[in-house]
């Protein structure tokens, strides 16, 4: 392969890799470093120069900056990584639990020390049971039996770096990082943004329809009493024994 086929074949690659909206919006940190990796190799490999990893580098930036802030106003979902209390709808009783994809019965873990596994993508999630291998859909954060019966997923916790941290649950720590990840946003301070992302998310507070936390409509509104945000949707679960 010559120098010029080898950039063209590596820069399609690439580009196959900017240009994948499915990876960008399900795994938007990810996907920034996995661009920005790339055409590193490009330049200690002499196929780009300089400015033109410059150029790329961009390019994968606002392809990120552009993802956060659709994913800022998207549906609440399932977030690998996440802990969750799987509650029966009908009773709010756990069942179980899943840590990070894997499954565990609230009655006793299996034979190998769990029950089961979450599988798919985001647009395609099922758990899979070990002991019959039958399959429960999950939409957003409802997981849904073959009889039809419903269960919530009820985030206690998130995986970040390696780290399990505790949802926010106070309204002044949410505010703070909710203040903390806008000035990362406004000034594209990635670092700082990619630990507050997640833990917003998972937050059990979520910004307020009605004065959406613009400063000159939160003070009067009556919807979140001036703070912008609001609850989301509490389950107290119960145990199933």
């Amino acid at each position: 392969m010559t120098p010029t086929e080898l950039k063209t074949a590596w820069l399609a690659k690439w580009r196959r890799t900017l240009d994948d909206g499915v990876y960008r919006m399900d795994h938007p940190e990810a996907h920034r470093v996995s661009c920005r990796l790339e055409a590193l190799d490009m330049l200690e490999a002499g196929v780009i120069d300089q400015m033109e990893k410059l150029e790329m580098d961009e390019l994968a930036d606002a392809a990120y900056w552009h993802a956060v802030e659709e994913l800022a106003t998207a549906a609440e979902g399932y977030m690998f990584g996440g802990h969750y209390d799987v509650v029966r709808k009908a009773g709010a009783v756990c069942i179980g639990r899943i840590d990070a994809n894997t499954y565990y019965s609230a009655s006793g873990p299996g034979a190998d020390g769990f029950d089961g596994k979450v599988f798919g993508t985001k647009h395609d999630l099922r758990l899979v049971f070990r002991r019959n291998d039958e399959a429960w859909p999950i939409k957003g954060l409802l997981l849904t039996a073959p009889c039809g019966e419903l269960y919530d997923l009820v985030q206690t916790a998130q995986v970040i770096n390696g780290k399990v941290y505790p949802i926010i649950c106070d309204a002044d720590a949410y505010r703070t990082v909710v203040d903390c990840a806008q000035i990362a946003l406004e000034e594209h301070d990635f670092e700082s943004y990619r630990i507050a992302r997640p833990l917003l998310v998972t937050a059990k507070f979520t910004k307020c329809a009605a004065c959406l936390d613009r400063f000159g409509l939160r003070e009067d509104c009556m919807n979140c009493a001036g703070q912008g945000f609001i609850p989301k949707t509490s389950i107290q679960p119960t145990s199933s024994a």
